[in-house]
């Protein structure tokens, strides 16, 4: 399956390439013309195409991983199908990171992202709207009477409010680990159907069980998509315009890093009790509370998988790789779900990050300007 998406996405690329070449010369000219055997050709390096398919890949299997493992506990409620969707979530949604981080260094905006609103990773979801909160046991869709269909929660997903949420990770994450259910068993007792009909007028369980399959129904199906031959192609050649050039990946990178990694940091620093002053969280992840675990597989990921062939060549990169590392163990170190969070750890993430980013600006200022080859690419 795999081989075959990589042809396909050769030949895609490789469709697109001819048609730029293309032109209404006479055959008197074309006959003047280089050989095609001996004309240069753009080239989508091998490294960078297997790279973007093992990420996309990644991404679309943890997707599709976690809607059977939704599918498991809600066929069998219970604290080992629980945890396994809660680590199922936590894998596709780091998975599903580590490609938008992609997207990002490519300069490129998700390709599901319509009018601003996302349907895989919007955030934050507005506290009740989708189910119960403390304080407020009856509200959200959950002890709505509204019909609760595929059709209704994509038209309804950002729809009036970009915190009301119904497709994604997130309303997911908010079913999974629910508000103001400390334990396991908490959680459990929303999800148990009862014996005998309820008298109350809305079966909150069983709505709860529709919401929390449809949403990762909808979920896979959106991820899915990414794996495309089409968007597979749109992403490689995003990435292409940096590859062959050392410096410009490196000035990418650095830039990327600051607005991923140095603006969480700097938001956790002005609200370390995880709310800002409009009462949302500040953490992408509340409920898995796997904020600083995504930022340094991240992390990781770029310095095992992705330097060596944005930065091959640079006498700096074995440098770098360890610096990124150090990173990646820093952010591993905080804990969000400590209120308030350790500005210590912190502190040391952040000193981590400015160790990487002069490495990444010295390479930048530093490296051999592409050829004029590469530069065409």
């Amino acid at each position: 399956m795999a081989r075959m998406a990589g042809c396909g996405l050769a030949l895609l690329l490789g469709t697109g390439m001819l048609i730029a070449g293309c032109s209404d010369k006479t055959p008197a000219e074309k006959d003047m013309e280089t050989p095609p055997e001996t004309a240069p050709a753009a080239r989508i390096p091998q490294p960078l195409q297997d790279g973007v398919e093992q990420t996309t890949t990644s991404a679309c299997n943890g997707a599709s991983a976690l809607n059977a493992a939704v599918a498991t506990f809600l066929d069998n409620p219970g604290g080992d199908t629980l945890k396994k969707a809660r680590q199922a979530w936590r894998q596709a949604h780091s998975d599903y990171r580590r490609l938008a981080f992609l997207y990002g260094l490519a300069g490129q905006a998700m390709p599901q992202k319509y009018n601003d609103r996302d349907p895989i990773d919007a955030h934050p979801l507005l506290p009740g709207y989708l189910d119960q909160v403390p304080g407020y046991p009856h509200s959200g869709l959950t002890y709505s009477e509204v019909p609760l269909t595929p059709d209704y929660l994509r038209k309804e997903h950002q729809s009036t409010d970009f915190y009301y949420l119904t497709q994604g990770f997130h309303p997911l994450e908010s079913l999974l680990w629910p508000a103001g259910a400390s334990s396991a068993e908490e959680t459990l007792k929303r999800y148990r159907l009862p014996k005998k009909q309820s008298e109350e007028t809305v079966n909150a369980p069983d709505r709860r069980h529709d919401l929390l399959r449809l949403i990762a129904n909808a979920l896979n199906r959106d991820v899915q998509t990414l794996c495309n031959t089409e968007n597979t192609a749109y992403l490689v050649t995003g990435l292409v315009a940096i590859d062959g050039n050392p410096g410009r990946a490196a000035a990418t990178l650095d830039k990327r890093l600051g607005a991923t990694i140095g603006k969480r940091l700097d938001a956790w620093f002005r609200f370390p009790d995880g709310e800002d002053h409009n009462g949302m969280p500040v953490a992408h992840s509340p409920g898995a509370a796997t904020d600083f675990s995504e930022l340094a597989a991240i992390v990781r990921h770029q310095a095992t998988a992705w330097n060596g062939i944005l930065l091959a060549g640079v006498d700096s990169t074995e440098t770098l790789r360890q610096q990124m590392q150090a990173l990646a163990k820093r952010l591993d170190a905080i804990d969000p779900s400590r209120t308030p969070v350790d500005t210590d750890a912190l502190e040391a993430a952040r000193q981590a990050l400015a160790q990487v980013r002069e490495t990444l600006v010295s390479i930048s200022l530093n490296a051999p300007a592409a050829s004029s080859e590469e530069a065409g690419q």
